[in-house]
């Protein structure tokens, strides 16, 4: 079963992701990463990616001046390209947290997207509105959930079951 989840930001798609990893992390094989929001002051100051085979960590954009930019975010293609050189894809389960904007910036990640797309079983999570080709391609393939507060907890447990099954 190939899954995405999507809404607005904040609505807790991350936290989605981090539910179904923590309830079959015992169960099977999970790779992929998330990407965790920074906060400086209550104001959000960035993203980072974190690997879940690995905890590694890296930087995909903060606030400031950059090359890339996604509104007041400066992306950091080239490290962001750097991570998904040692993610695992032959796990059971691939988690991608997020196929959005600002990972949409690298032709890489956009390739190593469409590479995994032949596999059994993926969960991503996708921007709502943007209408790039290859979110279009997993808005046709994957069966879509789109998530507010009052329905996360029940979908992030008809995921969990749907891939236990």
């Amino acid at each position: 079963m190939r899954i995405a989840v999507t809404g607005r930001p904040g609505v807790g798609k991350t936290t989605l992701c981090m539910r179904v990893y923590e309830s079959l992390k015992d169960k099977m094989t999970i790779a992929g990463f998330v990407t965790k929001e920074l906060r400086k002051d209550g104001r959000r100051v960035g993203f980072k990616l974190i690997d879940l085979s690995s905890g590694r960590e890296e930087w995909l954009a903060r606030v400031g001046e950059g090359r890339v930019r996604v509104g007041k975010y400066a992306v950091n293609v080239e490290g962001f390209e750097r991570f998904l050189e040692s993610v695992n894809t032959k796990a059971d389960l691939i988690i991608i947290d997020e196929v959005g904007p600002m990972e949409l910036k690298s032709e890489k990640f956009v390739g190593f997207v469409e590479r995994l797309m032949d596999k059994e079983k993926l969960l991503f999570t996708i921007h709502l509105k943007s209408k790039h080709r290859l979110l279009e391609g997993i808005r046709k393939e994957f069966r879509v959930y789109v998530i507010d507060e009052a329905n996360r907890d029940k979908v992030a447990e008809e995921i969990i079951e749907i891939f236990e099954g």
